[in-house]
C-alpha cells in the first residue's frame, strides 16, 4: 500500500506542476481547463487500455499514472467552479457552452483513447 500511494504522490506532483504550467502560459483560461480535460480524458482511457498490454507495469504503477499523473492534470473542481461562476455572472449562453463542449469533448475523447490504444494494441 506505501508504495502505491507514493506512486501516486509522485505522479500527482508531476501532473499538478504540469497543469499549473499549462494555466500559467495563457490567459485564456476556461479555453485551457476544456483543452486539459479533453487531453486528460483521452490519456486515461489510452493508459488504462494500453499500457498493461504493452509495458508490465505494476498495479502501483498504473495508479500513479492514472489516479495520480492524470487525476491531478485534469480538474473537475475547477471546471465546475467555473460553470458557477460563468451563472453567476449572468453568462447562461457561455456557461451551457462551456459545459456541454466539455462533457462532449472529453467523452469523445475517451473513446478515441480507447480507440487508439485498441490499434496500438492489436499486435502486442
Amino acid at each position: 500500500m506505501f508504495k502505491k500511494i507514493s506512486y501516486i504522490f509522485v505522479f500527482a506532483f508531476c501532473g499538478s506542476l504540469l497543469r499549473l504550467g499549462l494555466t500559467a502560459m495563457t490567459s485564456h483560461h476556461l479555453t485551457t481547463i476544456l483543452l486539459i480535460n479533453v487531453a486528460g480524458s483521452f490519456l486515461l482511457a489510452f493508459i488504462s487500455k494500453s499500457l498493461p498490454t504493452l509495458i508490465p507495469l505494476s498495479e502501483a504503477a498504473m495508479a500513479g499514472l492514472t489516479v495520480g499523473l492524470v487525476g491531478s492534470f485534469t480538474t473537475f473542481s475547477t471546471f465546475s467552479m467555473d460553470v458557477v461562476h460563468l451563472l453567476q455572472q449572468g453568462a447562461m449562453g457561455l456557461a451551457l457552452t462551456y459545459w456541454l463542449a466539455s462533457l462532449l469533448l472529453g467523452c469523445g475523447a475517451a473513446v478515441l483513447g480507447f480507440r487508439s490504444s485498441a490499434r496500438v494494441t492489436e499486435g502486442a
